[in-house]
């Protein structure tokens, strides 16, 4: 089980951080918005700590998006779907 909760840390930390660089956000500019801490959110984005779903909701508040579009998101799963 450990095993599935690291490998989700570290796409949701690789998530945020792709949500932060194509919006061309510095750390600050997103601290600010969502009213987590520069810290805080360095170290979600090394995946050295778990965020807790209110430090989540914040977050991806502060991108538009719902904590469900996050979370999907992370799981490769919020891509576009095109029909055939």
């Amino acid at each position: 089980m450990n095993t599935i909760i690291d490998d989700l840390s570290h796409r949701l930390a690789h998530r945020l951080r792709l949500e932060r660089d194509s919006r061309g956000w510095s750390l600050a500019d997103l601290a600010e918005r969502s009213g987590v801490s520069k810290d805080t959110i360095s170290k979600i984005e090394r995946a050295e700590v778990s965020p807790i779903s209110v430090v989540l909701v914040q977050l991806a508040t502060a991108f538009y998006l719902t904590l469900a579009g996050l979370l999907l998101r992370a799981e490769g799963q919020g891509e576009r779907l095109s029909r055939a």
